[in-house]
């Protein structure tokens, strides 16, 4: 082969190599891209397929967590705290649910309420109210039992202090001889009754001073004997006090009640304020001993007064002599007057030179026999700034000045060592029964302390949280329920527009006290406030006495300051009180709660306190409390008309509790005596009722209650109302019940629910049953 064709064969095979290479490169590209094409495909489709499912999980999970949250949405918002745990609680525990709610709504709330709250022994009648009153007491004994720290306030290591003096028995009748003998001589007394000393008493030469006697004794021990005094809001200008004259004996039982915290006479809300529930054969036996006075008896209490008060004494020489001694007790009871029965009870105003000119011409043609200004002056011998001028004008009312006429011309016709006789009776048998008595308790011994001292004990129960915290909630609560009170003045057909529009002026200044007052909290206004106070651990007749004495001055010395004391009620008594004097609502602390308020559920709260504020509000507009104008004096301030209506509104209420039949005292309910209860009953529920609708309206619905899921908010409020009424009555106290003013709580429950028409509506009861009559009673 040439050389030519050798480089032409070479360029050829060159050629077609690179054609190869090239084609090869081609196809393995072309592989490569399938091969990767391939594998992207599958990367898409795996991609895509993940993405389905987890849309379709999260459909599936939506709709799961929205059926769920739906679902959730249908269920009852359920309350689980432990304030609506309890209530719930003791709700179940004491309803009566095979009871018809519209044929005896009480038993359906109440009907097992005694399984759980068994009647003490002692207490005729048992309710929320006593019951929480113990534990108040309790509480009261527990801190009084604990040693004073520096940190107390003076008054309140006081208290305590006589606390412990009042345990210390051994102390009590070491040194309690020779304090009663002590204030025998303070009060110009003899240590044994002059008639007992001595057979035969000259008449010219024995003198006692008896109005000197019982005045000093008003001003220490502050009880009245034979006569007293009282210091009263002016009837005409409450802004003011007034004195006044009284009178008081009971000479069949030598026995005197405790001394009174306060003067004022308020409407209370619960039965407790208004008289001590006692059996009624108890009562009848007492009024026996009023009229039939057995000198035997007399004698032998006298005897033990004498023996008590000199333990050493050689009583036997005098055995034969009190008889005589009792038959002369007796005498001086019986020349003493029948009480004036007056149908003019208005107060009216007498000057001491008035009443004493009076008594001096019903008393002649004997010799004058000066009292009044005598006995003032030595009442106010120790404050001579405060003592009344013989022209200062008295308060009383037409009853009391002719008994107390008839009391002096009886009196002057004594001899002297009698009226000494008896003075000497009730003074002593009252300081040897109080000091001497060895059956009382620590309950009783702080119930003592607290009786005297009350502000000083509430200073441990004060709380900064309750300041802060619940008044405001209550004080909203009350200012809504005076809203419902304005606008169902305004709604009313009976009344005119000059009344509605004092009515609403009257409700506007009603003032309320809440709690208790804040000052006490101060340890130094505290402080000034029992300035001079006296207690001893070791001397507890001294300690009592110097407690009373302590309130004594205080009074002396500020009847003739403006009346400006608002707070004059107790704060740690479970109750609630509307005083028309002053038209203020008192509402002590210790009845904001449980169950009366602390319930859980704001309708359970209306139903219980709300009632209790709605209550309070309506007295001032009741029977009695309309008399009195928005500044609390006794003035006539609506229309004739209108009092007219007002009038034959409440006789509905008269013959509706009348109608109601207590069989444990084979009695009616006495409607004229329970009226101006049952206003505020009636009153007070609905007011609370619209009170909490309007509530609920601003702030939406509540939970539901554990257990009354079925329940609504209204049905449950009326449950609440209907819970705090439940009571317990032993019928040996039945009879005793009807004289309260306070219908018994089955009757108050029943009457109040049937005249409203939101009950029977919100529990469906047909008209004609026993709650859902046909005619009802309504005034508010």
């Amino acid at each position: 082969m040439s050389e030519m064709e050798e480089n032409n064969f070479m360029a050829m095979n060159v050629e077609a190599g690179q054609k190869y290479r090239t084609a090869g490169f081609t196809q393995r590209r072309f592989l490569n891209l399938n091969a990767k094409s391939g594998r992207n495909s599958c990367h898409v489709f795996c991609r895509r397929f993940f993405i389905c499912i987890l849309l379709l999980t999260v459909v599936v999970l939506s709709s799961v967590i929205y059926a769920a949250i739906h679902f959730a949405r249908t269920l009852p918002d359920v309350c689980h705290t432990k304030e609506c745990l309890r209530s719930a609680a003791a709700f179940k525990q004491s309803m009566d649910l095979t009871v018809d709610p519209c044929d005896d709504f009480y038993s359906y709330v109440c009907g097992n309420w005694a399984d759980d709250h068994p009647r003490p022994e002692m207490r005729g009648e048992y309710d929320w109210f006593g019951e929480r009153q113990i534990k108040i007491f309790r509480n009261i004994r527990a801190k009084l039992e604990t040693n004073a720290s520096r940190s107390d306030p003076k008054p309140v290591a006081q208290s305590k202090a006589m606390y412990k003096s009042c345990l210390d028995y051994a102390a009590r009748k070491k040194e309690g001889f020779k304090a009663v003998s002590k204030y025998l001589k303070e009060f110009g007394l003899p240590a044994v009754p002059t008639l007992l000393n001595q057979s035969r008493i000259s008449s010219r030469n024995y003198k006692f001073d008896w109005v000197s006697s019982v005045a000093k004794i008003q001003r220490k021990l502050g009880f009245n004997v034979i006569i007293g005094f009282d210091i009263v809001p002016d009837h005409l200008d409450k802004n003011r006090n007034r004195l006044t004259l009284e009178y008081f004996y009971t000479p069949g039982d030598f026995q005197f009640p405790f001394y009174e915290w306060s003067k004022f006479k308020p409407k209370g809300h619960s039965r407790s304020s208004k008289r001590r529930i006692v059996d009624s054969e108890e009562e009848e036996d007492e009024d026996e001993n009023e009229k039939s006075l057995n000198p035997e008896d007399v004698a032998e209490l006298l005897e033990q007064t004498v023996e008590a008060i000199h333990p050493g004494l050689n009583i036997m020489k005098w055995k034969n002599r009190f008889v005589p001694l009792a038959e002369q007790f007796i005498a001086f009871h019986k020349a003493l007057p029948e009480r004036y029965e007056s149908e003019d009870d208005d107060a009216d105003y007498y000057s001491v030179e008035e009443l004493q000119k009076l008594t001096d011409s019903y008393i002649a043609p004997k010799k004058p026999y000066p009292v009044w200004q005598r006995y003032f002056n030595v009442l106010f011998d120790d404050f001579p700034n405060a003592k009344p001028r013989p022209d200062e004008k008295l308060q009383m009312d037409n009853g009391t000045v002719q008994y107390l006429l008839k009391l002096i011309d009886s009196v002057s016709r004594q001899s002297q060592a009698q009226i000494e006789l008896y003075v000497w009776s009730r003074v002593a048998s009252f300081l040897v029964d109080h000091e001497l008595n060895d059956v009382e308790s620590e309950q009783e011994c702080a119930e003592n302390v607290h009786r005297f001292l009350g502000l000083a004990v509430s200073y441990a129960i004060a709380d900064q949280n309750f300041l802060t915290g619940t008044k405001p909630r209550i004080e909203r609560m009350l200012r809504e329920i005076g809203t419902e009170f304005d606008g169902i003045v305004l709604e009313t057909d009976w009344m005119d527009a000059y009344t509605k529009y004092a009515s609403l002026e009257k409700s506007k200044a009603m003032k309320s006290l809440i709690g208790f007052p804040d000052w006490i909290m101060d340890s130094k206004k505290l402080n000034e406030y029992y300035q001079g106070l006296r207690v001893d651990e070791h001397r507890y007749l001294e300690n009592w006495v110097s407690a009373i004495e302590f309130l004594q001055t205080d009074r002396l010395r500020s009847w003739q300051v403006k009346n400006n004391r608002v707070w004059d009620m107790d704060p740690t008594e479970v109750n609630a009180f509307y005083l028309a004097e002053r038209n203020a609502i008192y509402i002590p602390v210790a009845i904001i709660q449980y169950p009366f308020y602390y319930l859980g559920l704001e309708a359970l709260n209306y139903g219980a306190l709300g009632e209790v504020l709605g209550h309070e509000l309506t007295h001032g507009f009741d029977n009695s409390g309309r008399h009195f104008d928005k500044n609390g004096n006794l003035e006539r301030w609506w229309s004739n008309q209108t009092i007219r209506e007002y009038d034959s509104r409440a006789d509905c209420f008269v013959k509706q509790y009348g109608s109601y039949y207590v069989k444990e005292a084979k009695q009616y309910v006495n409607g004229s005596l329970t009226l101006g209860e049952n206003i505020a009953d009636n009153g007070g529920l609905r007011e609370a009722f619209w009170a909490y609708k309007s509530f609920k309206k601003e702030h939406g619905p509540e939970s539901t209650l554990p257990g009354f899921e079925e329940f609504t908010h209204e049905q449950l409020l009326f449950i609440s109302y209907g819970n705090q009424n439940c009571q317990i009555i032993s019928p040996s106290v039945a009879k005793g019940l009807l004289q309260d003013e306070h219908s018994p709580s089955r009757f108050r429950v029943r009457g109040v629910l049937s005249n409203m028409p939101e009950f029977s509506e919100v529990f469906n009861c047909p008209i004609g049953s026993a709650m859902n009559p046909e005619k009802k009673c309504r005034i508010w």
